[in-house]
């Protein structure tokens, strides 16, 4: 068989591959937008990250569930590009640790920062008015999402000298870092009132440089924490 025909041949197998990759990608697709889901695209580079396979493979082994895959790789790839800001990392709200997971693998085993953790690990807070949508409905009650700390301790074991957990409602323990700068802080509380107390203690003292991240601002589920981001920012 003549080169060019060994060339051809295996051109004609790659675009029978992936013709083929297409039809099961469609079909996957149609399948998960029955019910309301939506398939990651195969050219999306960042799943080939190693550092998020990594996190998302001892993720998988330690049975730790929490938030989607997309939103692990944003706050991995932020902790990476935020490690030389003057400060530590901060998170309200960790509920089964995989977000902790994957900021304390982007900022690397190298890093001096410590990941402060604020959780009752007794689940939600009172909702209170703030929290209800537009058409008046209540997406949560009281000790809603509840993780034991144990529980979270155990996923994130291995990590133990880079994490400090402070049990407690919000605010109740934020004093104990009133003197610390902040480079990243992760706040994930579903609520008003939370949100707002949150917002409220770390905006000043966050490094230049340095950001806030509200998982539950784009949620309609949780209306009350886009409206107490929106209050606290109007004027600054």
């Amino acid at each position: 068989m003549m080169l060019r025909q060994v060339v051809d041949r295996i051109g004609t197998l790659l675009i029978g591959r992936d013709r083929y990759r297409r039809r099961q990608y469609k079909r996957a697709k149609r399948i998960a937008s029955r019910y309301g889901y939506e398939i990651y695209k195969a050219h999306l580079i960042w799943q080939g990250d190693e550092d998020y396979l990594a996190a998302r493979d001892l993720a998988a082994r330690r049975g730790i569930v929490g938030i989607p895959h997309d939103r692990c790789y944003t706050l991995l790839e932020l902790a990476r590009q935020l490690r030389d800001v003057p400060g530590h990392f901060a998170e309200c709200g960790s509920r089964h640790g995989k977000s902790s997971l994957f900021l304390l693998t982007g900022l690397g085993a190298d890093s001096d920062k410590t990941l402060h953790i604020f959780d009752s690990f007794d689940g939600l807070s009172s909702p209170g008015v703030n929290d209800r949508d537009a058409a008046g409905a209540m997406h949560w009650a009281h000790r809603d999402l509840a993780v034991p700390e144990e529980i979270v301790r155990r996923n994130l074991e291995g990590y133990g000298d880079r994490l400090d957990v402070h049990k407690g409602w919000i605010p109740e323990r934020f004093h104990e870092v009133e003197d610390e700068r902040f480079a990243l802080v992760h706040i994930d509380v579903d609520l008003y009132e939370p949100t707002r107390d949150a917002v409220a203690f770390f905006y000043p003292r966050v490094s230049p440089g340095g950001m806030i991240v509200c998982d539950d601002y784009g949620s309609a589920l949780c209306p009350g924490a886009k409206r107490a981001i929106d209050e606290f920012f109007a004027d600054k």
